[in-house]
């Protein structure tokens, strides 16, 4: 069985939902066969999606939604990287009760 799990927004990430289903699964049926794979539409969540499927997490300064610099992470492996524009410019960088990013 495979279990292909998204981020419950605001919740739990994507490898905690993976995770979570994964035990509920075995709780049930202990001998099942479960692969878990953290997955991700694109927007908040891909870099941690890529890094638990084996990519590599580094980390990097870029101007955020307001101008300022923000620390900000991408995925890397063998050459291919992982970019989420919400890690550098996403409403969790925007402060509370704004919503006017430039």
């Amino acid at each position: 069985m495979l279990v292909a799990a998204d981020k419950f927004k605001g919740s739990l990430t994507a490898v905690e939902v993976a995770e979570r289903v994964t035990a509920g699964l075995r709780r049930i049926r202990p001998d099942l066969r479960v692969e878990a794979l953290p997955v991700a539409d694109g927007g908040d969540g891909t870099v941690a999606a890529a890094v638990a499927a084996g990519f590599e997490r580094h980390q990097v300064r870029v101007s955020g939604p307001l101008g300022d610099e923000v620390t900000a992470a991408y995925a890397l492996r063998d050459g291919t990287a992982v970019v989420e524009m919400a890690e550098a410019s996403g409403l969790q960088r925007l402060p509370e009760g704004v919503f006017a990013p430039l």
